[in-house]
């Protein structure tokens, strides 16, 4: 029997509908061989209550928009802590334990987790065929450099302590990722696994009974590097290309090897539609921000497929 393999993503509010659309649309394009299955809130009604097992702001009209473009729909129940008291850097970080429910897909012998703020800009159906243990998952690292210097950050997320200031430069960084010897920590956006039962139950009985929740800043991905500490293999940034490592580590991005961008931070693209690239691209080069016109170019991107406009990087804006 063939392997059954698939992409799975989280979306459990309406205000992550048009990115959902957009990463569907970014694998139809690079033809994937593979479906994305959507984990959102359960909204059946419990017996019990009389009530809706999951509040959301998902309507049957968004899902419905879901499926037209191709996806297939899994309703679940969110993870939240269970009698503890969790403070959130963000608000949408409260439904990111529910990632967890991806282990426990266990009808899939492979599946590639992608947060629904991300751009898909090559096939990358080979990392369903990815050699590991079962038990471990693939992963490429986070960007400790805290490029924003946001206060709640951890202390030493400096560039110094970054896995991409001590890791590989390009043409060596498209596909060498720094070791993890170097700083061993992961982003959570891409993950590559293999599902099982019993690591689910083991992540869940290990989340309920953390002894310092509040301990992690970055929910899903702070618990998930404790958890498969030293049972990870990293992978370069070209599969999660997180958006500000463009300016911030430009002696190692290269626009042409990129696969899989990921809009990061709460400024997502879809918040401010992009209408006439060109004046908008020169009204943006005058201000001499470079975090802003890097961020210009990566969101016009993002605008292009959603909207089913051709491009290709070689010919895209240059700085």
């Amino acid at each position: 029997m063939a392997e059954r393999k698939a992409w799975v993503t989280l979306v459990t509010e309406s205000s992550y509908l048009k990115g959902l659309q957009c990463l569907a649309r970014s694998l139809k394009l690079v033809q994937t061989a593979h479906p994305l299955i959507v984990l959102h809130p359960d909204t059946s009604i419990d017996t019990s209550t009389g009530q809706p097992k999951e509040k959301t702001s998902l309507t049957e009209e968004d899902l419905e928009l879901i499926e037209k473009e191709g996806c297939e729909l899994k309703a679940i129940e969110r993870i939240h802590p269970i009698n503890k008291r969790k403070e959130y850097l963000w608000d949408y970080y409260q439904d990111t334990w529910t990632k967890l429910r991806v282990w426990n897909l266990e009808e899939y012998d492979r599946v590639v987790f992608l947060d629904a703020d991300m751009l898909i800009m090559k096939n990358i159906d080979h990392l369903m065929n990815m050699k590991m243990p079962k038990d471990f998952l693939a992963a490429a690292n986070a960007c400790t450099c805290n490029p924003r210097k946001k206060p709640d950050y951890p202390k030493d997320w400096i560039p110094s302590s970054c896995a991409y200031t001590l890791g590989p430069i390009k043409p060596e960084s498209e596909d060498t990722p720094p070791s993890i010897e170097l700083k061993g920590y992961f982003n959570s956006g891409l993950l590559v696994l293999t599902p099982s039962k019993q690591i689910f139950k083991d992540l869940l009985n290990y989340f309920y009974n953390h002894p310092n929740i509040n301990s992690l800043n970055f929910p899903d991905q702070d618990l998930l590097n404790e958890f498969f500490k030293g049972k990870w293999v990293p992978i370069t940034y070209t599969y999660n290309a997180l958006k500000l490592l463009r300016t911030c580590h430009a002696p190692m991005w290269d626009d042409r090897v990129i696969r899989n961008v990921h809009y990061i931070m709460s400024d997502k693209p879809w918040k401010k539609e992009i209408i006439d690239f060109e004046q908008e691209f020169e009204d943006v080069k005058k201000t001499g921000n470079q975090e802003e016109i890097s961020l210009f170019i990566l969101n016009s991107w993002w605008w292009k497929v959603y909207k089913g406009i051709e491009f290709k990087i070689e010919d895209d804006y240059l700085i």
